[in-house]
């Protein structure tokens, strides 16, 4: 037995030997650094083979798909679901309002309280893999729930479409901190573009066919889809969504001897845990703390404005509105809806992941090497052209010309939405990567928030046109990129002024 102590310690100290060495700096493929250094073991998700990174890339990306993909699904069906229950189309719109309330905040129900804010945390000290596991399983449950029910309140407000919500939104508390988990800083604007082009789009494939599914089977299928659809991926995670979370503090490293297989990255959540990591209530206002930063709060004013103007308003409204104004049943409606949208996502995604990367490299080689978060927003003022003149063609077309042009106006705006999002996601994350998870966290909570402008938004329009109401949201949109515009230039001074976050982060 002493032998055997003897034998561990003197393992441990010849780790701890080889770690202090002065190992050589890995380079990438420019020969500039490699951020962050990966460690010696071949579990640390930064060495793991490329097939591995990009299965687990697009298993995030597919669940923060199926958030928005489940809040949105019923959005063309919005009439079939007022007549079915009783209600106008307005008040029918709230049910979808009721989801993304509960996918950004902290519900008050018994069942939904296990929201991102209290995602997050559990996800830094128990593991990405079990908690997003975990949050399926509640948005499968709150689908049938919403399914199930016969009322408006029971669609709206009880442990259903709630339920959803707050399912959904631990899917998607976990994309960016897993990117961060498994890429190089010079890989993150292509990574994360991949996983924000999934987030956009989920709302708009749900309206590609939520209506004609909704109009051939009932408003009821459209829930149920979401169900079926959403299964799928939760088995296929079972198998290929291994634990990303891996500590890198040095003491820990030191003295480790033995590396994960892919079965207990799998099943072994207790050996994935951080040794001596414990949950503790100050954990849970981490993400608000990050608020007191320039780097995140005007990032996520400017995200926050932009989601709600370019994304959730026509969401909400375009089914009353060409139902009323074009006369368009559900299906049409939602395919309109969902491909002018999805082009221009794709399209803009296209511009903006591998341009992203491509800036950052080139001002890196300009400045010995180093590579300044900022690069990352010198593609921004591109969104904030297209995103207000995509608002405004919308508002001055709707209702005076055919309904293609409104739907021109859709696109444009998508395209500008998607180099914001994928701006903005990989900028934060550059500044403050300890902090992902709680700076994610911040960005749900934004597209929480977006529920409020469709309670306004049409009866702004009944009073002064869709033009005026929209050109209004356009010149709100675009006087909130200022403060981001100035961060291109100011954003390293103040991140120096106001210094790191005092809590300890979760990925290292």
């Amino acid at each position: 037995m002493e032998q055997s102590r003897s034998s561990l310690s003197s393992d441990s100290e010849k780790n701890a030997a080889i770690l202090n060495e002065a190992a050589p700096l890995l380079l990438d493929n420019h020969g500039l650094p490699l951020v962050p250094q990966p460690s010696r073991f071949k579990d640390d998700p930064l060495n793991w083979p490329s097939w591995m990174k990009w299965a687990v890339l697009l298993q995030v990306s597919v669940f923060a798909f199926l958030g928005p993909f489940n809040s949105a699904v019923i959005n063309p069906s919005l009439v079939l679901l007022a007549d079915g229950l009783g209600v106008d189309s307005t008040t029918a719109s709230y049910t979808t309002t009721c989801a993304i309330i509960a996918g950004g905040l902290t519900s008050t129900f018994e069942v939904t309280a296990s929201k991102p804010f209290i995602f997050t945390p559990l996800t830094n000290v128990y593991g990405r893999r079990p908690v997003t596991l975990f949050a399926i399983l509640l948005t499968i449950a709150g689908g049938i729930g919403s399914g199930a029910s016969n009322t408006y309140a029971g669609v709206a407000i009880s442990k259903s479409r709630a339920l959803n919500g707050a399912g959904f939104g631990g899917m998607m508390s976990v994309g960016t901190s897993c990117v961060n988990d498994m890429f190089f800083l010079h890989e993150r604007g292509e990574k994360t573009g991949v996983y924000v082009v999934f987030v956009t789009n989920g709302a708009h494939v749900a309206a590609l066919f939520g209506g004609f599914l909704g109009a051939a089977m009932g408003w009821k299928w459209d829930y149920y889809i979401g169900v079926i659809i959403t299964s799928v991926p939760f088995v296929v995670a079972l198998f290929l969504f291994p634990e990303t979370l891996f500590p890198r503090d040095e003491k820990f490293l030191a003295t480790r001897t033995q590396e994960r297989s892919y079965s207990e990255m799998l099943w072994n959540w207790k050996g994935n845990m951080h040794p001596g990591r414990r949950l503790h209530i100050s954990q849970f206002t981490h993400s608000f703390v990050m608020l007191k930063y320039p780097s995140v709060t005007l990032p996520l004013i400017y995200y926050t404005l932009a989601w709600t103007f370019v994304n959730i308003l026509p969401a909400v409204t375009i089914a009353a509105i060409y139902h009323k104004i074009y006369h368009l049943g559900a299906g049409p409606t939602g395919a309109c809806f969902g491909i002018s949208l999805t082009i221009g996502t794709v399209l803009g995604e296209l511009c903006a992941g591998r341009l992203s990367d491509y800036i950052m490299f080139r001002m890196a080689m300009r400045h010995d090497g180093i590579r300044k978060p900022e690069y990352r927003l010198y593609l921004s003022p591109l969104s904030a052209i297209f995103m207000p003149v995509g608002i405004i063609i919308f508002g001055a077309t709707v209702g005076r010309t055919g309904f293609i042009p409104p739907l021109v106006g859709l696109a444009v705006g998508a395209f500008g939405l998607q180099i914001a999002s994928t701006c903005l996601y990989a900028y934060i994350s550059d500044c403050y990567r300890p902090q992902t998870p709680e700076t994610g966290t911040l960005f749900n909570l934004g597209r929480g928030l977006s529920f409020f402008i469709p309670f306004a938004a049409t009866p702004l329009a009944n009073q002064i046109t869709y033009l005026w109401a929209w050109f209004t949201f356009a010149a709100i949109l675009f006087v909130t990129f200022l403060p981001v515009a100035a961060l291109i230039w100011r954003g390293e001074r103040w991140r120096i002024a106001t210094g790191q976050p005092t809590f300890q982060g979760f990925t290292q």
